[in-house]
C-alpha cells in the first residue's frame, strides 16, 4: 500500500508538465542535492569508521578523474537510449535526469528507472517505449558486467567454472537484449553505442573499486577488483531497498573471497564508493540547479 501512495506521488511530481517546467526541474534538482546528503548520511551510518586512516591520493583520483568520467558515461547513456525511441536530449537535460534519478533511488522502489521513463514521456514518447527502452538497457549491463567479470575469472585460473557460467551467462544475455533492441527499433547504430557505453560505465567502475581498495590500504590487482562490477549490476536491480544501501556491498562481500579479497575489504571499499559518488553527485546537482535558474531568466 505504501508503495503504491508513493508511485503515485512520484508519477504527479515527474509528470511530463512538470518535467518540462524550468521552475519545477530546478526545484527537483535541489532536493536532489538534499537527497545525496542524505544517502551519505545513511551509508555513513551503516559504516561509522569509513574514512579514518585512509590514504587520500588515490580518493582524489577517484573524485577527480572515476566521479566524473561516470557522470559523464551515464549521461551519454541516457541520450543514446532516448535515440532508441526517436528522442533526443541535450547533454544538459540528460544530466539533470540521471541526477534527479539517482536521489530517486533512494526511495523503495526503481525511482531511477520511473524518472527515465518519465523524462522520456515528456518528450514525446510513450510510458510502454520509454520502459521497454529503459529495461532493454538495464539488461544490457547486466550482460555486459557478468560477461566482464567472466572474463576476469577465467584470467585468475582459480575459479574457472564460475567464470564459465559468468561469462557464458553475460553473453547470452548481452546477445538476447542487443538482438531484441535491435528487432524492436531497427537501430544497430545505438545499440551498438549504448554497449560501448556500458562497456565504459564497468571499467570505469572496476577503476573507482580499484581506488578505493588502495585508499583503504590493500594492495589488491585490478582483475580482482574487476569481478566485484557483477555487484553494481545486481544491486541496482534490488528496488526494496532505497538506493539498493547494503545490496550491492553485500554481493561485492560474497564475491570478494572467490578472487582471493577478504569479504570486509570488498564491502568497505564498495561503501566508500558509494559515499563519495553521493559526495559528488550533490554539488552537481546544485550546479544544474543554478545553471537552471540563469537560463530560466534568459
Amino acid at each position: 500500500m505504501g508503495i503504491n501512495i508513493w508511485l503515485v506521488r512520484l508519477k504527479a511530481v515527474l509528470s511530463p508538465a512538470v518535467l518540462n517546467d524550468p521552475v519545477w526541474r530546478r526545484a527537483i534538482l535541489i532536493i536532489a542535492a538534499l537527497g545525496f546528503v542524505a544517502g551519505i548520511g545513511l551509508s555513513m551510518r551503516a559504516q561509522p569508521g569509513l574514512l579514518s586512516n585512509l590514504d587520500w591520493r588515490p580518493v582524489l583520483c577517484l573524485i577527480l578523474i572515476g566521479i566524473p568520467v561516470t557522470v559523464v558515461l551515464n549521461t551519454l547513456e541516457f541520450r543514446a537510449t532516448a535515440r532508441l525511441i526517436g528522442r533526443s536530449f541535450t547533454f544538459a537535460r540528460a544530466a539533470e535526469t540521471t541526477i534527479i534519478g539517482g536521489v530517486a533511488n533512494m526511495l523503495p522502489l526503481p525511482g531511477g528507472a520511473i524518472v527515465r521513463v518519465a523524462a522520456l514521456r515528456a518528450s514525446g514518447s510513450s510510458y510502454k517505449e520509454g520502459s521497454l527502452a529503459i529495461v532493454l538497457v538495464a539488461f544490457i549491463w547486466i550482460g555486459v558486467s557478468f560477461a566482464y567479470a567472466g572474463g576476469w575469472l577465467l584470467v585468475l585460473q582459480d575459479t574457472a567454472v564460475l567464470g564459465v557460467f559468468f561469462l557464458l551467462g553475460g553473453i547470452l544475455l548481452l546477445a538476447l537484449c542487443v538482438g531484441l533492441t535491435i528487432w524492436f527499433q531497427r537501430v544497430w547504430r545505438q545499440t551498438a553505442i549504448l554497449v560501448v557505453i556500458k562497456i565504459g560505465l564497468v571499467l570505469v567502475d572496476a577503476m573507482r573499486l580499484y581506488f578505493c581498495f588502495h585508499a583503504l590500504g590493500p594492495q589488491v590487482e585490478f582483475g580482482q577488483v574487476s569481478v566485484l562490477t557483477v555487484s553494481g549490476a545486481l544491486g541496482a536491480a534490488v528496488s526494496i531497498v532505497p538506493a539498493g544501501l547494503g545490496i550491492r556491498e553485500a554481493f561485492a562481500a560474497v564475491l570478494g573471497p572467490a578472487v582471493g579479497l577478504t569479504a570486509s575489504s570488498a564491502y568497505l571499499a564498495t561503501s566508500l564508493n558509494r559515499v563519495f559518488g553521493l559526495a559528488m553527485l550533490s554539488p552537481i546537482a546544485l550546479f544544474l540547479a543554478v545553471r537552471q535558474k540563469r537560463a530560466s531568466r534568459v
